[in-house]
């Protein structure tokens, strides 16, 4: 039977270069839809996931649009560490529905917050946490 040649569908391998190219045009496009999606759900900017992920907020901005073409896996992680969520969940071939809880928006603000806070502030912001968990018993 013969195969038609529109172009590689999803869960198809690429059969030309074309098709490759595109294929990960659109991948990247999702990844950055996803990375766009979470961070927005978690009330954070583009500057701030850069800075908690240490890396340039115009990166965040291009892998957001779909523009950078090559992020490496530590970039990703990094990412994934700063929104709160596991690499697995930012990546679109990942299974799909591991958004993020809001347990893990929660953390992603809270280590927004520490990271914005002044140096002095750290130890206050640790101590007003260690005490709200102490009260509730799980220390």
């Amino acid at each position: 039977m013969a195969r038609s040649r529109q172009g590689a569908d999803e869960g198809q391998r690429p059969r030309t270069a074309a098709d490759r190219v595109e294929r990960e045009r659109r991948y990247m496009v999702a990844l950055g839809q996803r990375i766009r999606g979470m961070r927005e759900e978690r009330g954070l900017t583009q500057q701030a996931v850069a800075e908690i992920a240490g890396v340039a907020t115009d990166m965040v901005s291009r892998l957001e649009n779909g523009r950078y073409t090559s992020p490496g896996l530590r970039t990703l992680l990094r990412i994934a560490d700063a929104l709160g969520v596991p690499l697995a969940s930012v990546m679109p071939d990942a299974g799909g529905a591991v958004v993020g809880s809001a347990e893990s928006a929660l953390k992603a603000r809270l280590l927004t917050l520490a990271h914005r806070a002044r140096p002095q502030d750290l130890e206050l912001v640790v101590e007003l946490a260690q005490t709200v968990i102490n009260r509730s018993g799980r220390a």
